[in-house]
């Protein structure tokens, strides 16, 4: 087993070497090639970050897409599903392996989606490989509803209602406690009793949006401001579509987000890389959750100075780098899902627009994602329409349309 990782205090971690990479003046030094693990139901974007900050990743996902193997040390797919997520043996399996084979020794691990329903396995993993992010109980109770909610009124934070039993009154959606990516959110047809593990939220009509901040427990420093759309089907009307930014929103709402992430990231003790979930009517907004961990907003928000991953690594270890945005260009990101099965992916010279490249012969399900396509363009508007534009080109070349 790789012994547990220690703090940066021992020396075994060089703490100099990460305030370095979240350090502008120590350009081009970066991470100085630390490599660092990383899991996630689709690593390619924290590798991506990785490499831009100067760090070796080694990724545990669910794909192992090509450009993920591109840009690591190594990549290994693990068994597990998005619905469900991973394969606690077979993870723990494969980020063995890839801290034995590592160029040096690992770092740390970092978690994105798939592990916000399963803080016992944060904690584990946190004692086997050192943890560079929120700890299982932080993400516990970031994550659960009804403390979120009690929180929420105490901090003075608009929040929906929730419930845990569908009410009679009003319009409700049923979530799954701890999940992501929207595929689990329904409409709630009838009043009464939920499945286990999962809960009622009063719907709330507007723009969905978001916050990304990095917090070192106590205090929280902004990234930046997105918005997110849905990628709808009959059975999944929520279902993660994708993502622009950076944006402006009003003052008081930008103003007010910022608080609540403050208020909120001390009281569970966040650390890291988070995002605040908002939906936005005018200027009134209403947190809907927060996802303690880096995540979509990784491919649309690192347009700053201080590459994210070592300004999320820097927080960890309780140091908040101040981040100068050098574009003003708004990103974009959009997931493209399969409309229908296809049985073996075509090779193909994809275009650099194209993100989580599928291997050729691979096949891909009816509702699976197949690929991201990305924009850059002065506004959001212009980004979105590019998204469309280039999504449709992918399914009509992968034969999905």
């Amino acid at each position: 087993m790789p012994r547990p990782v220690p703090s940066s205090a021992d020396g075994t971690v060089d703490a100099d070497a990460i305030r370095a990479a979240a350090d502008p003046a120590a350009r081009p030094a970066g991470g100085h090639g630390q490599c660092v693990l990383v899991a996630a139901q689709s690593g390619r974007a924290l590798a991506t970050a990785a490499r831009r900050a100067g760090f070796v990743p080694l990724v545990a996902d669910l794909f192992a897409d090509s450009d993920t193997r591109a840009l690591c040390s190594a990549a290994i797919a693990v068994e597990g599903a998005l619905a469900t997520g991973f394969r606690r043996d077979g993870l723990v399996a494969a980020l063995d392996r890839l801290a034995a084979d590592a160029p040096s020794p690992p770092i740390g691990l970092v978690l994105g989606s798939g592990f916000e329903d399963r803080p016992r396995l944060i904690e584990r993993l946190a004692a086997r490989y050192g943890l560079l992010g929120t700890p299982g109980p932080g993400v516990r109770a970031a994550k659960d509803p009804h403390g979120l909610a009690a929180a929420c009124r105490q901090e003075g934070i608009p929040h929906p209602p929730i419930a845990r039993a569908v009410p009679e009154a009003g319009e409700w959606l049923v979530k799954r406690i701890g999940g992501s990516g929207g595929a689990h959110v329904r409409r709630a047809r009838r009043s009464g009793a939920l499945p286990p593990g999962h809960y009622a939220q009063a719907f709330v009509p507007g723009r969905s949006v978001s916050l990304g901040f990095l917090s070192d427990g106590v205090d929280i420093r902004p990234i930046g401001f997105a918005e997110q759309w849905s990628a709808p089907t009959p059975a999944r009307p929520w279902r993660f579509g994708g993502m622009a930014g950076p944006i402006r929103l009003a003052g008081t709402v930008e103003a007010g987000m910022i608080a609540a992430a403050r208020r909120l990231a001390r009281r569970f003790g966040l650390r890291g890389l988070a995002s605040l979930d908002a939906v936005l009517d005018g200027e009134d907004w209403s947190l809907v959750e927060i996802n303690p961990r880096p995540g979509a907003s990784l491919d649309v928000l690192d347009c700053g100075e201080v590459p994210l991953l070592a300004a999320h690594i820097a927080a960890c270890r309780g140091y908040l780098p101040e981040r100068k945005v050098v574009s003003t260009m708004v990103r974009g990101i959009g997931i493209v899902y399969a409309t229908k099965p296809i049985a073996a992916v075509l090779a193909a010279a994809w275009p650099a627009w194209v993100f989580d490249r599928p291997e050729p012969g691979g096949s891909i399900g009816a509702g699976d994602p197949i690929a991201t396509v990305t924009a850059e363009a002065p506004d959001l508007a212009r980004v979105l329409t590019e998204i469309e534009r280039r999504a449709a080109w992918l399914r009509r070349e992968c034969g999905t349309t």
